[in-house]
């Protein structure tokens, strides 16, 4: 293997050393607090985009579930005075709107719960703050980026993806857009591991020089929603 491509994990954004992304997170202060609720079965997964999320944005939280012991309340990481919304699109949820937003007694603090569908379900019933809170959808919208992960059925976006949806609604597309823009320079470089993209096509180039031999071979696979997490070691 090249010298400079060192296929030891970012601790930060997981990619191989010389796919590193970190540099070009956007890091940017939204006025909408964040709380990303993750189960610990999915957070280890390469495809898994909340550490993404924590990267490009500075205020985001990240708390894990379904690990021992148990973390604090999330109640707790709600600022005082904000409406908690949950943005699971399960029944009864509503369509996230400027016009719900305007209805809110005060501003909205958005909660993510992240995992497969049942896991999601799960936490939003078992986790008092998700389950007394407003539940929101997103309206219908295309991305254009390549899937992670096969699903079923094949539109649904990733936790990004969404969140990003969701605070393009609530703040504006100049935060959207150098948010979409960093996950597409990350995807494509988890892409290009896996051998699904060449290198030269990789979305903004790789830092630093790179050669064009081959990956290595132990390139990863595409996971399912339903396959095997990684031992991830912590849920920080």
């Amino acid at each position: 293997m090249s010298a400079d491509r060192d296929p030891t994990p970012c601790p930060a954004c997981r990619l191989h050393a010389w796919l590193c992304v970190c540099a070009h997170a956007p890091r940017l202060a939204t006025h909408t607090p964040l709380l990303l609720i993750v189960h610990v079965h999915d957070l280890g997964r390469t495809s898994n985009t909340v550490r993404l999320l924590t990267l490009a944005v500075r205020n985001a939280t990240l708390l894990c579930h379904g690990a021992f012991p148990a973390p604090a309340d999330p109640a707790a990481h709600v600022p005082a005075g904000a409406t908690p919304i949950v943005l699971f699109p399960g029944r009864g949820a509503k369509p996230l709107t400027p016009e719900l937003v305007a209805a809110l007694p005060s501003p909205p603090a958005l909660i993510v719960p992240d995992g497969n569908w049942k896991q999601a379900g799960k936490m939003v019933k078992r986790i008092p703050l998700l389950d007394s809170a407003v539940k929101v959808a997103l309206p219908a919208r295309d991305f254009a980026g390549v899937a992670l992960r096969r699903n079923r059925p094949g539109h649904r976006m990733s936790t990004y993806e969404a969140v990003v949806q969701a605070l393009g609604i609530l703040e504006g597309e100049t935060v959207a857009a150098p948010l979409l823009d960093f996950y597409r320079r990350a995807t494509d470089r988890m892409l290009l591991v896996r051998g699904k993209l060449r290198l030269g096509d990789v979305y903004g180039g790789l830092d630093g020089p790179h050669d064009g031999r081959a990956l290595p071979t132990h390139a990863l696979s595409p996971e399912s929603d339903s396959g095997a997490a990684e031992d991830i070691g912590d849920c920080r």
